[in-house]
């Protein structure tokens, strides 16, 4: 299993670690998780950190089902932020521009960042 999963208590997030070369129904299995572990916490946060994945383009089609079929299907509250950490490999950036693409264009909040301090500060910046 290339992906793993925290909630992060004192932040009330859910941060989704993807790592390695993934195919597109792992991507699917571990958003599925991301959103079942924030629906259990009460959590609408997320980080999802693929600093280290290896996206190959054949993935293309499960990307683009994430946020147009299964985020209704497992009801994501709109009101959800999602922070993405990019890849470090330049071969595998298309895949967070392709999500954070159809994400924003159907409402969903979602934004790209290099540092993951970055993304929590942006996270956090609702709460006050």
């Amino acid at each position: 299993m290339p992906w793993s999963l925290e909630h992060i208590e004192n932040l009330q997030i859910v941060e989704l670690t993807i790592s390695g070369r993934v195919s597109g129904d792992e991507l699917k299995d571990a958003a599925a998780a991301r959103i079942a572990l924030g629906q259990e916490k009460g959590v609408d946060k997320y980080i999802i950190n693929v600093t280290h994945i290896d996206a190959p383009e054949s993935t293309t089609a499960d990307v683009y089902d994430i946020p147009t079929k299964m985020y209704a299907e497992k009801n994501l509250s709109r009101a959800s932020q999602i922070a993405v950490i990019a890849p470090l490999s330049s071969e595998s950036m298309w895949v967070t521009g392709l999500y954070e693409d159809i994400c924003v264009n159907r409402g969903w909040r979602v934004q790209t960042f290099l540092d993951r301090n970055l993304a929590i500060d942006w996270l956090q910046e609702s709460r006050l």
